[in-house]
Formats: C-alpha cells, sequence, structure tokens
C-alpha cells in the first residue's frame, strides 16, 4: 500500500458520507422503492460531493460507525449496498410443506364457500 493511499483512507469525511446515506436512504422512501443502491453509483455520488472512497475501502467503512447503524453488513459479491429496513415482508422463503398447507387450507374454504363446483 502506498502512503497516499493510507493518507486517503483515513481523510474520509464520516459525517458528509453519512449524510449522503441519509439523503439516499430518504429519497429510497420518498420514490417508494428498494433501499439500495449499487457500489459504482454509491462510489460516483460520494466523489461528487468530495468524497474520497473507492471499492477497496468501502466495506471497511460500511462496517464502522456510523455507516454501520444505517447501512447492512456490505457484501461485496453482490455488488449492492443495503440499508437497513430494506426487508420487506414477504421476502422470508416459505418451507414447502407449509406452502402446501397454505394452499391446501385456502381449496377447503374456497370448496365450503361453494367455489368451484
Amino acid at each position: 500500500m502506498l502512503i497516499f493511499e493510507v493518507e486517503n483512507s483515513e481523510s474520509v469525511d464520516t459525517d458528509k458520507l453519512m449524510a449522503l446515506t441519509q439523503f439516499l436512504a430518504g429519497r429510497a422512501s420518498d420514490t417508494d422503492s428498494k433501499k439500495q443502491i449499487s457500489v459504482p453509483a454509491f462510489i460516483n455520488l460520494a466523489k461528487s460531493i468530495g468524497i474520497n472512497i473507492n471499492s477497496d475501502n468501502i466495506g471497511d467503512l460500511i462496517s464502522k460507525e456510523p455507516l454501520s447503524n444505517m447501512l447492512m453488513p456490505y457484501d461485496p459479491s453482490s455488488n449492492v449496498i443495503k440499508y437497513k429496513g430494506n426487508e420487506e415482508p414477504g421476502d422470508e422463503p416459505i418451507d414447502p410443506n407449509q406452502s402446501e398447507q397454505i394452499v391446501a387450507a385456502n381449496a377447503n374454504r374456497a370448496l365450503k364457500k361453494g367455489f368451484g363446483k
């Protein structure tokens, strides 16, 4: 690692980065979209306001406060940054046996009401 890389990684303005993160999370809520952003888009937005981050140090920044309070743990293989609260109800996979029971219960209710005759 070169000296300027160490110097630049420690000079990241976390207050500005937190403000950007809060803005993007609010924007996602306002537009009723998923609370996530691609890593390249996040890096480009940060650089456009003078925050020097890159794909090498973004994981470290997300794992530390204050970003760890707003962002989910970073998975480099996903190339997506997710905000906390991103989980939507119903995103959890259903056990196949449970789904069969739900379908059977709904079918029985439909038969009792006279549907399907």
